[in-house]
C-alpha cells in the first residue's frame, strides 16, 4: 500500500496541513481521520448550541442574585450592583436571542 506524503512539511508535522494530517492518519491505519475529525467537530458544536441556548427564567434569576452578591462584595452600592447585574442579564439575554424579562428590563 502507498502512503500519501505531505510535500510541503518533509521534516515535521504541521497541524493546519491537510497533507500532513493525511499522512499522520495512513501511518496509524486511520484512513478517514480528517473526516471523522469534522464529524465530532460538528457534532460538538451543535451540543455546545444547545446547551448555550438553554437559559430561563429561572436560571437567569440565580445569575443575576449571584451577580448582585459579587458587586456587594466589591463594595459596589446597591443600586449599581443591581443594575450591572440587570446588564449582563440583558447581554445574556441578547446573546442567545432570547426577548428580555420584564423584570431586567
Amino acid at each position: 500500500m502507498l502512503l500519501s506524503k505531505c510535500t510541503d512539511h518533509s521534516d515535521f508535522f504541521d497541524d493546519n496541513c491537510a497533507g500532513c494530517k493525511r499522512e499522520y492518519a495512513e501511518l496509524k491505519g486511520h484512513h478517514d481521520i480528517p473526516q471523522q475529525m469534522k464529524r465530532e467537530r460538528r457534532r460538538s458544536s451543535k451540543d455546545e448550541f444547545s446547551n448555550y441556548k438553554e437559559f430561563g427564567e429561572e436560571r437567569a434569576k440565580k445569575l443575576y442574585e449571584e451577580l448582585i452578591l459579587q458587586y456587594l462584595g466589591k463594595e459596589v452600592g446597591e443600586l449599581e450592583a443591581a443594575e450591572r447585574a440587570r446588564v449582563i442579564i440583558r447581554k445574556q439575554c441578547m446573546v442567545r436571542g432570547i426577548e428580555v424579562w420584564p423584570w431586567v428590563g
